[in-house]
């Protein structure tokens, strides 16, 4: 064994690889190596994959596609000059599809072509293989887009044997132009912006009982109630009342308001003049003003302050509102914050329900547009008439607060002069960027949560007010946490496509509505392509226009916000289908290996395969209930003639509202069915 040097001063190992040939060479990098060199060109073809690329750019060079490619899975480059391609050879097949997987990343960079270079083909296509000249060795890309032959003999489930469209039903418009232009209009009068032209009513659902929101105890004392977009409370047990010798006390400790009537203990003073606040104090305060000097108070008659009284406007931006009531996602009636406002809006509430609680009973309908006293679960409230064509559904919206509601002659109430002229402080806005979509019950728990203890920074610009829909379009922010409400409801509303690795959505995570039953009931016919097995699906009308109006937001999630090309869902699985040209949703119900699952559409019944291409991945933002049920025909033979059935398809067409006889619903089984006696005979 040799001696350990120990003396380390002179020792480079720096200069000794500097002198030493081994570590003095250099090789070009746009070399191939040197074993490859006198290799045959065709030998090479044969025995590696290759890639044949354009030079469509004196970019491209060897050291670019040893860069773009790897240079660890090349096995050589050969530059052709007269053709301007380079062969890229790679060693084994696991190194070009890596290649071509880097290809299909980054299309825009490297052109390839199949085989020898074609002069005339401009289109990237499938990487060369060995001997690519045998026809026999092309392996194309799998691909979706030639859709396969249904294959209905591997089916257990039926199918629909018709392609039936999907309904439609759209609600007519509550306020139309002609109730404005119709002499003397009333609505004309109080509504100068026309804003009810747009007005909606978006708890359809929340009215049938299809789903009721929690109420929640306050203090133990009251009920905090969720009821067409607003809130209210109601005492949770009534206070025992008294009874009473006739002779009121208050007049003795307090004087009445000469603007509103009201006891109230301020006044002037000089003159001793009683008033509640300063919004009254200013309806009167030019009468004041010629008395007040000689000590002695004003001396008015009932309805002489009444046009005094002036609507207030939008508060200006970047002051504190509250929200008093929504009425679609993007639109909410709101209010002034300000304590003198807020005094004021309290005084005229305070008006109505005292005076209101003695008014006489409407005989008669009253006209579009007319102020009235609408009463319902304790509440005393003015409402505006806005549609009367049904009697036993009047569409009134609750002025102070902006919630429409719907009612029947029975709840409403005559509303004298002077609560007709109140101020209305509840203000309807268009928030800004937020789209106008179907109230789900995600967004309406949201939505109830913003009561009137939240207070909002109100922003915007009077060159975006919204002529056509009469409302300024705002930008709410949250007062505390400095968050836009805005964003957040946006947020909600923009239905995010879940991965496809992810487990689906089962029919249970949605809703099932039961639907009525008794006799002589209506229903609407949304698909009869099985009545040879006894079923049919219906629903009712109010749940035909929601299912309608539910599809516009669905369609718009396939066609602009998914990115999928194709899905196949898992066998009892939700999905997004494609039917007819439009988009709905679907119910994976079987899986055959044909590419075209058996799709059950939940919203209307009709059971049809439809190719993966045209199936996307159910977003979890989408919670509506499903609201049509299958029934089951009483009666009905367990083999039916062919006349049986065209007089059922035609009685029961799609679309139609039929009258049954009797609907039947069994707890037991979970299920419902119905009898049509004249069609049985």
């Amino acid at each position: 064994m040799a001696e350990t040097k120990t003396d380390l001063s002179d020792w480079n190992p720096m200069a000794d690889e500097y002198n030493d040939e081994r570590f003095n060479k250099y090789d070009s990098v746009n070399e191939a190596p040197s074993d490859n060199k006198g290799e045959d060109r065709n030998s090479k073809q044969v025995k590696y994959p290759y890639l044949v690329v354009k030079k469509e750019k004196n970019l491209i060079t060897e050291t670019v596609l040893r860069n773009f490619f790897g240079n660890s899975i090349i096995y050589d480059i050969e530059y052709r000059l007269k053709s301007c391609v380079y062969f890229v050879y790679f060693h084994n097949m696991c190194s070009i599809e890596a290649a071509w997987s880097r290809i299909r990343q980054f299309p825009n960079i490297v052109h390839c072509v199949q085989g020898r270079p074609n002069q005339n083909q401009n289109q990237t296509l499938l990487p060369s293989l060995p001997n690519d000249a045998a026809a026999d060795n092309k392996m194309p890309e799998p691909t979706f887009n030639d859709a396969n032959p249904v294959d209905m003999h591997s089916r257990n489930i039926h199918v629909s044997a018709k392609r039936n469209n999907h309904p439609e039903f759209h609600k007519a418009s509550i306020v139309v132009k002609a109730d404005y232009t119709v002499k003397n209009s009333l609505l004309a009068k109080n509504d100068a912006n026309f804003r009810y032209m747009n007005v909606k009513f978006e708890f359809a659902l929340e009215r049938q009982g299809a789903y009721v929101l929690h109420e929640t105890m306050e203090k133990d004392q009251a009920i905090v109630h969720f009821r067409s977009g607003r809130i209210f409370v109601t005492p949770q047990r009534q206070l025992e009342t008294k009874e009473s010798d006739g002779n009121s006390k208050i007049a003795q400790l307090a004087n009445k308001c000469l603007a509103c009537k009201c006891y109230t203990d301020n006044s002037c003073r000089f003159c001793k003049m009683p008033f509640c606040n300063p919004v009254c104090f200013d309806a009167i305060s030019a009468v004041h003003k010629e008395t007040c000097d000689k000590g002695n108070p004003p001396v008015l008659d009932d309805h002489a302050i009444v046009p005094q009284f002036t609507k207030p406007m939008l508060p200006p931006s970047g002051a504190t509102v509250k929200i008093t009531a929504f009425e679609q996602s993007n639109v909410l009636y709101v209010r002034s914050a300000e304590i003198v406002t807020e005094v004021a809006y309290f005084k005229v509430l305070s008006d109505v329900m005292m005076q209101g609680s003695s008014s006489p009973k409407l005989i008669k309908l009253p006209q579009c547009g007319q102020i009235v006293i609408y009463k319902f679960d304790a509440q005393i409230v003015r409402a505006m008439v806005l549609n009367t064509e049904n009697p036993k559904a009047i569409y009134v919206v609750c002025v102070d607060y902006g919630s429409v509601e719907i009612t029947t002659l029975e709840n409403l109430y005559e509303c004298n002069d002077y609560l007709a002229a109140l101020p209305r402080y509840a203000v309807p806005v268009l928030l800004r960027s937020v789209p106008n979509r179907y109230m789900c019950p995600n967004l309406l728990e949201m939505m109830y949560e913003l009561d009137y203890n939240y207070t909002f920074v109100l922003k915007y610009s009077e060159r975006e007010f919204d002529f056509q829909r009469g409302m300024q379009r705002v930008i709410l922010i949250e007062s505390d946490l400095n968050r836009s409400l805005n964003r957040l409801i946006k947020t909600i509303l923009t239905p995010i496509q879940p991965s496809i690795s992810e487990d689906g959505f089962t029919e249970d995570y949605l809703q099932h509505v039961h639907l009525p039953a008794g006799k002589s009931l209506d229903l609407v016919v949304m698909d009869n392509t099985f009545l040879k097995f006894g079923v049919v699906h219906c629903t009712i009308l109010d749940f035909a226009y929601e299912i309608t109006r539910m599809q516009r937001d669905i369609h718009h999630y396939a066609e602009s916000i998914s990115t999928c090309s194709f899905y196949a869902p898992p066998k009892n699985i939700l999905c997004i289908a494609k039917y007819q040209d439009k988009w709905c949703r679907g119910l994976c119900m079987e899986l055959v290996g044909d590419g075209h699952p058996s799709i059950l559409f939940i919203d209307y019944g009709n059971i049809v395969p439809i190719h993966v291409n045209d199936i996307r991945p159910y977003p979890p933002q989408f919670t509506f209930p499903i609201l049509t049920t299958e029934y089951e025909l009483i009666d009905l033979p367990a083999d039916p003639s062919d006349e049986l059935l065209t007089r059922l398809e035609k009685q029961l067409a799609v679309g139609a509202v039929v009258n049954f006889d009797e609907v039947i619903y069994n707890k037991e089984d979970n299920n419902y069915s119905l009898r049509i006696k004249s069609l049985m005979e």
